[in-house]
């Protein structure tokens, strides 16, 4: 099974408890894209479809990656509101509906998946996360208008699991 990444689907993001805030907010680094790996073409950031898991499994795989039994917290937003924040910063997304896919103009110019669906599979993680995913048009920010992005989208408050 895989995500329709729809533009009400859900989509959440794990915050670091080095990034909760008082009254449940995320500091902008939560929403900063991943670390540059050496395939920039595969780099994106990472968040759970709801079409795919519920927010407790989400939580549990969440808790199990950061090794106790504490808090997790989860920051919820719709396709649309990634979207939204990309666009503001430049990023050209649109959707394709021959393909029914987002795609959006990467760096060189050629359109790419805005979205795509990277299961975790269990023997990386003793509970593996089927609805792992990846924003991956962040890929075509750079260092200020990714601050920008962040910056819109921890606006909303986090979940406590």
């Amino acid at each position: 099974m895989s995500p329709t990444f729809s533009a009400r689907a859900q989509l959440v993001r794990y915050v670091d408890d080095a990034n909760r805030l008082r009254g449940n907010r995320p500091a902008v680094a939560t929403f900063l894209p991943d670390p540059p790996s050496s395939n920039p073409d595969s780099d994106h950031l990472s968040v759970n479809s709801l079409e795919i898991e519920s927010m407790k499994q989400i939580a549990e795989y969440h808790r199990s990656r950061q090794g106790d039994n504490g808090q997790v917290a989860l920051c919820v937003h719709k396709v649309f509101d990634y979207n939204e924040a990309g666009k503001k910063c430049g990023v050209r997304v649109f959707y394709d509906h021959e393909d029914s896919r987002w795609l959006f103009v990467g760096r060189r110019g050629a359109h790419e998946e805005a979205y795509r669906h990277r299961p975790v599979k269990a023997h990386d993680n003793p509970l593996g996360s089927p609805s792992h995913c990846g924003v991956e048009f962040v890929r075509a920010l750079n260092d200020h208008t990714a601050a920008q992005f962040a910056r819109r989208l921890a606006k909303r408050r986090f979940h406590s699991f």
